[in-house]
């Protein structure tokens, strides 16, 4: 497994999120947290994909957490910024 950090980091109208996960890999995704530690967005990935793109319209402006989860247990966690 795998998570990489997004680019661009800061961001203003979308980012790529990469990640590696192995061919036999189920219940796996992407969840994105605002610093309290609220889950505002969760996007089901599986090993098919290399990636997902986050849009800028989808959050406000700030700092924002995200992990890769895997059968519920968390693989990895990076920080990424939107600005405006």
């Amino acid at each position: 497994f795998a998570l990489f950090q997004n680019v661009p980091n800061p961001f203003t109208e979308r980012t790529i999120i990469r990640f590696t996960l192995p061919n036999d890999t189920k219940n796996a995704c992407i969840c994105i947290f605002d610093m309290s530690g609220k889950m505002l967005k969760q996007v089901p990935v599986d090993s098919s994909m290399q990636s997902i793109t986050i849009e800028g319209y989808e959050l406000q402006a700030g700092m924002y957490i995200y992990s890769l989860l895997v059968n519920g247990k968390e693989i990895d966690t990076k920080r990424m910024i939107l600005s405006r």
